[in-house]
């Protein structure tokens, strides 16, 4: 192809090849000002969705018993429950919320429990009656790994690994179509009627109350006492007094 000639480049950015198809070539100016546009670009939200962890409830129909209520800024504040108690049947299987390896099971104060490490979180089980996954094991996500215990509550938590008062909110990580049931509200209690205040019926006519009947007998003893002792004091003078005249009439016969 000897008579076909190729022009030179404008500009070292675009020519014409031996074909007559236009190729236009990118400088290093163009190339900074995509790295710098990438940048800048928020994510998508399916980008954002697929970062963010989603866990599993750990019992298929759980409903929860009590939320999850901590403050990182009052963490030793009376009150402040760092799990959320989901509640179920005794002896129910009991699932892994997210895919991880074990690092703790075994027995507990209050049952069984163990600890799955899931990225840079770790979950937590507690109130299991029987744990059938082993430290060390690497489960997913809805694997049986326990039974729940006789109380029939289990205690799920999430904290971010290596922070001491990293607890997070657990039912905030789960998908929005497999959240348990909130709880329901307690029934209003319906309080008593008032009892009547009992009205007070003042003393009969002609009739005296108790009191001032014991008070009036309390009197009349004390006056029959104090008579009693007066005429006993008047009965023994007269004797006293005549002894001497008896005495003398006797010595002058």
């Amino acid at each position: 192809m000897a008579g076909v000639r190729r022009r030179p480049d404008s500009g070292g950015r675009s020519g014409h090849n031996f074909a007559g198809v236009t190729s236009r070539r990118t400088g290093p100016t163009a190339a900074a000002t995509l790295l710098v546009a990438a940048a800048i670009l928020p994510a998508s939200p399916g980008a954002a969705a697929a970062r963010k962890p989603s866990w599993q409830p750990p019992l298929e129909r759980a409903r929860v018993a009590s939320p999850f209520a901590f403050d990182r800024a009052l963490p030793y504040e009376a009150g402040q429950r760092r799990v959320a108690r989901l509640a179920g049947a005794p002896g129910e299987t009991v699932r892994a919320p997210c895919p991880g390896r074990v690092t703790f099971a075994g027995p507990l104060p209050r049952g069984r429990g163990l600890t799955i490490r899931c990225g840079r979180l770790a979950a937590t089980l507690t109130g299991l009656g029987a744990v059938s996954a082993r430290r060390g094991t690497a489960v997913v996500a809805g694997q049986p790994v326990g039974r729940l215990g006789s109380r029939g509550v289990v205690r799920l938590g999430a904290r971010v690994a290596g922070s001491r008062h990293g607890y997070l909110d657990p039912l905030a990580l789960l998908g929005s179509g497999s959240r348990p049931r909130a709880p329901l509200a307690p029934a209003a209690r319906r309080g008593r009627p008032p009892r009547p205040r009992a009205r007070h019926a003042g003393p009969r006519t002609g009739s005296l109350p108790g009191a001032a009947i014991l008070m009036g007998a309390a009197w009349l003893g004390l006056g029959l006492a104090g008579s009693a002792l007066g005429i006993g004091i008047a009965l023994r003078r007269p004797s006293a007094a005549g002894a001497p005249a008896v005495r003398a009439r006797h010595a002058g016969r």
